[in-house]
Parts: C-alpha cells; structure tokens; sequence
C-alpha cells in the first residue's frame, strides 16, 4: 500500500508539471501594453514577449507587436488577441502606458476593466505618454532596449534614485490612492527626444483626471516634501559673488514630516548634503562659509516647496495627502485648500566628515 501511494504521488507530479508547461507554452506573455483614446474607441498594443527557442530562429526578435480597436477596453483587447494564436498572459505585465486622453477623461475604464481580470498582478507601472501617442513609445525599440516595457520599468527604477522626477508607485498604490477620497495621485510621464524614450515629470491628478504636469523641479521637490527623494542637486549664487555658484548634492533620503494644528499646516523636510562642484572664491577652511551656503539652499528650497504647494491647491490635487493628515488628527474632513502653509527647511552640509549647520 505504501509504495502505491508513492507511485501515485510520483504520476501525479510528474503529469502536473507536464501540464503546467504546456499551458505556458500555450500563452503569449504580455510584457508591455499601451492604450489610447482614438475617434470615440480604444487602440490597444500587446508587447508579447517571443518564446520560439533560439535553436529554432537565430533571428527571432525578442518581442512582437499586435494592435486591437473597440468601442470598449474589453473589445480593443480582445481584437487585439485576433492577430496571435494563444491566450494572452498578462501576469508578468511589467508596463501600461497611456496617452493623456485617457488620463484626463478615462483611467476609470482601466481601472475597472483590470479589477476584473485575475490574472493581473497589481505591481506593474502605470506611465503616460506625452504629446506623444501610447502606442508610439511601445514600438520605439532600438538595438539597446529591445524590450520597451522592460527598459521603461528599468528607467523608473534608475530614476527614483538619481534625478528623482519619477513617482515611486505601482499600478495598485496608484489605484490605492486614486479610489480614496482622502488622497490624490499622480504618475511618471515618458516623452520621446531624438528618437529616444526619457522620462517627464510628474503628471498630478484630482480624483480620477489628469490636471497638469509638474516640471522637473516640481517634481523633485515633491519627492523630497515627502521623503523620497534619496539625490537631489542644489546650484545656488555664491553668497558673496552671485556671478558664480555652488553645487551640492543629497545623499541619503530626507526626514521629511506634515504637522496640522487646527487651521495651520506645517510641512518640514531636513536633507544632508555635500558639496560636488564650487566656483565660489570663499574660505572654506570656515564654518561661516558653510553656514551662508547653507542658509541660501535653505532659502531656494523653501520657496520651491511654497510654489508647489500654491500649484497644487490651484489644481485641487492633494498628492502630499493633506486630507488625510487631517482627518487621522480631527477624525473630520476638511479641504486642504483652505488651510494655511508654513514651510521648515534644514540643511545640513557634510565636509570630510565634519558636520555644520544652523539652527534656525
């Protein structure tokens, strides 16, 4: 009885894997898809990854191209699968893009057409293609990044840790604070220049729609004013010779925090820095050199943080979760407009291992 049963276990794993592969083989693995909102209808592009083996086609591409069109998200995509033999796959989906139409006017649709399919897994990137077309970044393949969703997914990575301009969120956090009336979102933009993909700051969203973009410094500010921006690069005028200037760069991410009480909001962050590049004729062997360098970041920082925030509220996009804050404290809503903004800016320099700063 005992070795029948080992016997029967032996069949039963054997067959599973078996069946498992052939399934696999059966799929196409959807890596990247764009969507874009043409003449009142969807155009979908499944990038699919190509599974022939390399003994068989020494010339395969690593991906292939298929295109769909509906009147609805489900119809574009089932066109789509039209033009290949096997079932889509999108559980390693590793980029959607988007054009802007469907960020200021459908993301909704997405949003309810994926919470649909099982076999999606949240942890993809959302990114929006701009004044440019969806479909335009996903075929813009070239002999460095033969597979498009890969090298955007990448990019992002890259970025969150240098220019810092990219938004440090996947397809569920998006969706997470999209669905919260308490919260707002936003997403990493992608633009084409010269022929290649880069990213754009940030695009910013109240509830549901797309509103407007930030520039880089936008960007990298909000970044910081929440903590997350881990490099970031000051030039400020020398303080005694505007002519020339001073660059420094952060090294780790800030201390960054959000205070309420009752009407007033104060937002602080605290970044350490090290100087890179210097083209002031200062004594650096002094503390006080330090110190005027130091309160002159402190000071371009601040306004950066008061024009984002006044950008914001213009917008009605509460992507610093202001709302939240408030209600976590009061336990009652409250429109983050009407509130009142201080801003604490500390900057700490860092020279050979010796620390200065100021206390304000």
């Amino acid at each position: 009885m005992k070795k029948y049963f080992i016997l029967l276990f032996f069949i039963l794993l054997v067959s599973t894997g078996c069946f498992d592969y052939t399934e696999l083989n059966d799929m196409a693995i959807v890596s990247g898809i764009s969507l874009d909102y043409e003449e009142n209808g969807y155009h979908v592009g499944f990038e699919i990854l190509n599974t022939v083996s390399k003994d068989d086609n020494q010339n395969q591409p690593k991906v292939y191209l298929v295109e769909g069109y509906g009147t609805s998200i489900s119809e574009a995509f089932s066109d789509a699968t039209l033009e290949v033999a096997k079932y889509p796959y999108l559980a390693h989906l590793k980029t959607l893009i988007i054009d802007e139409e469907i960020a200021e006017n459908h993301v909704k649709d997405i949003i309810d057409f994926l919470i649909r399919d099982n076999h999606v897994r949240n942890i993809f990137y959302l990114a929006l293609a701009r004044d440019t077309s969806a479909l335009t970044i996903l075929k813009n393949t070239d002999a460095n990044n033969p597979v498009v969703s890969t090298a955007v997914a990448k990019l992002i990575d890259s970025n969150i840790f240098s220019d810092n301009i990219a938004a440090n969120l996947n397809y569920e956090q998006f969706v997470t604070n999209i669905i919260d009336p308490r919260k707002d979102t936003y997403v990493s933009s992608l633009e084409i220049e010269n022929g290649v993909i880069k990213l754009g700051p940030l695009a910013i969203f109240s509830g549901y729609n797309m509103q407007t973009y930030l520039t880089s410094e936008e960007s990298v500010t909000f970044n910081a004013m929440q903590g997350e921006a881990k490099e970031m690069h000051f030039q400020v005028p020398c303080p005694n010779d505007p002519e020339n200037f001073v660059v420094l760069t952060s090294f780790n991410k800030p201390k960054s925090g959000i205070e309420i009480e009752e009407q007033t909001v104060k937002i602080s962050t605290e970044i350490e820095t090290r100087i890179v590049e210097n083209h002031c004729t200062m004594n650096f062997k002094e503390v006080e050199t330090y110190e005027s360098i130091q309160e002159a970041v402190e000071k371009d920082l601040k306004e950066s943080m008061k024009n984002l925030m006044e950008k914001l509220i213009a917008n009605d996009s509460d992507i610093l979760k202001i709302k939240q804050v408030y209600y976590q404290k009061y336990k009652m809503d409250k429109d983050f407009k009407g509130l009142d903004y201080n801003y604490d800016a500390k900057v700490i320099i860092n020279r050979n291992g010796l620390i200065f700063e100021v206390e304000e």
